[in-house]
């Protein structure tokens, strides 16, 4: 009988500390996730215009001007932010053009905290 009164006693789930410990976890984890998305959304983004720009067969692929100028009215339609000229390098040799996107993206995160990522995508246009 002595034992049955012990088992009543015992703590079953969570006390109130550990269930504000679980949910300040799991509120971080909601708040990085809300952060950290947008960036790689806008890489998918990039990644996208600059598959479109391989593709596109009107564009004079000798032309860096007619590149840029290209691969700027599909981020501007695409809303990509982020990129900027000086993020890209358009090389050619051996007949191949070379178009290299390299850019940081980095956003507020708690208090004077930053998150931020840096990307780096590249097609080649052979022709």
């Amino acid at each position: 009988m002595h034992t049955i009164s012990r088992q009543r006693k015992r703590q079953e789930g969570l006390s109130t500390a550990g269930w504000i410990a679980v949910v300040g976890l799991f509120g971080l984890i909601i708040v990085t996730f809300f952060k950290v998305f947008p960036m790689y959304y806008e890489n998918f983004k990039v990644k996208a215009a600059l598959e479109r720009l391989q593709a596109d067969t009107e564009i004079d692929a000798k032309s860096k001007r007619a590149i840029w100028e290209s691969l700027q009215k599909r981020m501007f339609v695409d809303e990509i932010r982020s990129v900027k000229r000086e993020n890209v390098k358009i090389t050619r040799k051996d007949g191949k053009t070379t178009v290299t996107v390299t850019y940081e993206t980095r956003d507020a995160y708690i208090g004077n905290l930053f998150i931020g990522g840096n990307f780096s995508e590249s097609i080649v246009i052979d022709r």
